[in-house]
């Protein structure tokens, strides 16, 4: 596999180039492509069109995820790697759907996603429990299958009967920098059987990298997807990722080593996503620069392994 799909989606609850909907392409414009290029892979892109037509946040998003599973499926059925830039976090949601419905279209009996999920956030609210109305705090929720199953129902590869069980070993997730949260998101976390590498004052001075390495060295995850929303780094360093920053997170050093990690330990990663980053809200140049070392990184990473193959060897 030679070749990275470049999945843009560049939203805010389906609005263009709004808030979070424009870190997309300001990462783009910090020279992402010919990094990329240089490592010998062959980069095919393709922006999500825009959802202006379908009803209110809620029907948007909706179509958003929607066109992103179909863009992930076919991007895999082609026999190449997604790469996704989106704005919001609901994207890795789609994502998942999208290689569930590549498996089930090309008969493959494989195993079970699960996630690597770094961000400050855990995405697993529910409308009952939602205090602030933020629609992307849902995700993960959507995806066992908690909230909103009608209109999940319609997203491709997404099963009703067979929700996401993060409880299991077929839909592990582990979270890294985990941190802004109050007491019932955290109950609710622990309650999900979901496994966390704690920021902020619950793991104080942690060695990200390090605990990543050895839970991973003990189980590897099998497939997984692996999520990188950029506010999972340290506000109190670099300031504001997005509208909802938190300090105690992960320096630059913690998350090219983290990603570096996954790239080696995880047994297939089978995508990126890279969301919540708004450039208006802080110094965007920086946190994109940041990015794209992590991106960079768990690429050559899979490439050093054989799960990516340069095209051309890389100078």
């Amino acid at each position: 596999m030679s070749t990275i799909t470049l999945i843009i989606s560049p939203f805010h609850t389906g609005l263009h180039a709004h808030r979070v909907g424009k870190g997309p392409h300001h990462i783009l414009s910090q020279n992402l492509l010919p990094q990329l290029t240089s490592l010998g892979l062959t980069i095919e892109t393709h922006e999500i069109p825009r959802v202006n037509n379908f009803e209110g946040e809620i029907g948007r998003s909706f179509e958003v995820m929607r066109r992103t599973s179909v863009a992930v499926a076919e991007a895999v059925e082609r026999g190449t790697w997604p790469l996704v830039l989106s704005g919001n976090c609901m994207a890795s949601v789609a994502v998942a759907c999208g290689l569930e419905k590549a498996q089930v279209q090309g008969q493959k009996k494989e195993g079970k996603l699960g996630f690597i999920y770094f961000d400050s956030h855990d995405d697993l609210d529910s409308p009952d429990v939602n205090e602030n109305g933020y629609f992307d705090a849902m995700g993960l929720s959507m995806l066992r299958g908690e909230s909103w199953k009608k209109l999940m129902s319609t997203v491709p590869g997404y099963d009703p009967s067979n929700p996401f069980d993060y409880r299991s070993n077929q839909n592990r997730l582990l979270y890294v920098g985990l941190r802004d949260q109050s007491d019932l998101q955290r109950e609710r976390v622990v309650e999900a059987g979901m496994d966390s590498i704690w920021g902020g004052n619950l793991n104080p001075r942690t060695d990200f990298g390090a605990e990543l390495e050895k839970i991973l060295e003990k189980d590897p995850f099998g497939d997984a997807v692996v999520h990188l929303d950029l506010d999972v780094l340290d506000a109190g360093v670099y300031g504001k990722v997005n509208d909802y920053p938190s300090e105690g997170g992960l320096l630059e050093g913690d998350l090219v080593r983290s990603l570096e990690v996954v790239g080696k330990r995880v047994s297939l990663p089978k995508a990126l996503v890279v969301c919540q980053f708004d450039p208006d809200s802080g110094d965007g140049d920086l946190i994109a620069g940041i990015a794209i070392k992590g991106i960079v990184t768990l690429l050559k990473t899979l490439l050093e392994r054989g799960v990516l193959k340069p095209k051309t060897p890389a100078p």
